[in-house]
């Protein structure tokens, strides 16, 4: 009997020893800044979404003069980042070489294209990309940085998101003030111009994007 009551002692008070020690490490790394930062970073799940190329992601932009209206697309590809299942990042890089018009045809299709491709807009061949850096997201909006021929500016706009397991999906619109990113060509503010001369500095962009991991 005794042995029996000295083995229960014994057990308890190494069970106690154990219990100690782990609060210890515990209160260590509440009161140490880098271990409880350790500690967290290993407790957080990051991944990363890649964007799918096909008809699910693209980028429908709208330009407009006085009495007319012109629209197309731009292909883009990039990454998104995702911790315990929130969008906290990511980057975007846009094609400009891709640019294409879909509401003309033929030769004014291959005008319109070309000079939006040439020194007058996008310079395609000295700036052949442009990148939007997403720094978060709140639920209902993006915030981040967008790059056109070498100018960052600060971007937010509202977007939809669904993320899943696997699976991003989501869509957004925006516009931006083209002369912003020295794209002055055609702008009644820079130049004296008849009014069926003028090209509207706001570009409108609507985008539908499809990522998985």
């Amino acid at each position: 009997m005794k042995k029996v009551i000295l083995s229960i002692a014994t057990i308890a008070l190494l069970t106690s020893c154990g219990s100690e020690k782990k609060q210890e490490l515990t209160t260590e790394e509440i009161s140490n800044p880098k271990i409880s930062e350790v500690a967290k970073k290993s407790s957080t799940k990051s991944e990363t979404y890649s964007v799918v190329n096909d008809s699910t992601s693209s980028l429908i932009w709208t330009g407009s003069a006085i009495g007319k209206t012109h629209y197309g697309s731009v292909d883009y590809k990039g990454d998104l980042k995702i911790e315990s299942g929130k969008l906290t990042g990511g980057e975007l890089t846009f094609d400009m070489k891709t640019i294409n018009t879909q509401d003309l045809e033929g030769e004014w299709k291959q005008k319109l294209d070309g000079h939006l491709m040439a020194p007058d807009f996008f310079n395609v061949d000295s700036f052949p990309s442009a990148k939007l850096s997403i720094k978060n997201y709140d639920g209902n909006q993006i915030n981040g940085e967008l790059t056109i021929k070498d100018v960052v500016k600060n971007i937010t706009f509202p977007a939809t998101l669904n993320i899943t397991k696997g699976k991003i999906e989501g869509n957004a619109e925006f516009s931006i003030n083209r002369t912003d990113y020295g794209i002055v060509y055609g702008s009644g503010n820079f130049f004296e111009l008849a009014k069926d001369k003028v090209i509207s500095d706001d570009i409108n962009f609507k985008v539908s994007i499809k990522a998985v991991n």
